[in-house]
């Protein structure tokens, strides 16, 4: 499949309509719609700028979609949520939205992939944050389109305290996933990325 036809419209059309709508009522308030939107646009720019035999656009596109799926009703909306709570449900949000995408596929999508490609989404799915244990290229690639959709502010505003973010930059993108990034195309986006978020949190402090 080649990069520049990316996704089927009625593929694009169910996903948006079920699980953006779901997590904007149950999701995170304020993070989980508009991340999962970033990262679905990242996936789709850093497509057209890599050519990779091993990138399936399709799979690659609808992972982007479904990845934070399980994260509805784990949470109350309208409270403040902790890193350390949104730590405690990484492993079960995992299992819910591959659980949840492997359903939708079957019930809605089945006609547009092959057996072999829901089995390849499921798998991205089920491991998009088990950062260390990712070494093929499409999940370094999923890893990767995650990432700079959680640094980017311009697309999702920060949740985190500034505290929070110190950590958060530290233990989870300089020292976990940043090392990771195999394609450079991807850290260059990622590192401009960085420098508009520490601006961000630096006007907070005025």
């Amino acid at each position: 499949m080649k990069n520049s036809s990316m996704i089927h419209p009625h593929i694009e059309q169910v996903l948006r309509q079920i699980i953006l709508k779901d997590l904007a009522n149950k999701g995170r308030l304020r993070w989980d719609k508009p991340h999962t939107e970033a990262v679905v646009y990242w996936t789709k720019q850093l497509l057209k700028k890599i050519n990779s035999s091993s990138l399936n656009p399709k799979i690659l596109i609808t992972a982007a979609y479904a990845h934070d799926w399980g994260y509805v009703n784990l949470f109350k909306q309208k409270k403040p949520i902790t890193t350390d709570q949104i730590r405690l449900q990484k492993d079960l949000h995992m299992k819910k939205s591959a659980e949840m995408i492997e359903r939708l596929i079957y019930q809605r999508l089945s006609s547009y992939f092959s057996e072999g490609e829901i089995l390849r989404l499921i798998h991205l799915v089920s491991i998009h944050d088990y950062v260390d244990q990712l070494k093929d290229e499409d999940e370094l690639f999923s890893m990767e389109c995650d990432t700079i959709g959680m640094l980017d502010v311009d697309r999702v505003l920060p949740t985190f305290s500034a505290k929070e973010n110190e950590y958060f930059m530290k233990h989870s993108i300089y020292n976990l996933r940043l090392p990771k990034f195999m394609h450079p195309e991807a850290k260059k986006i990622a590192e401009k990325l960085i420098e508009k978020r520490q601006q961000f949190y630096k006007s907070l402090e005025k």
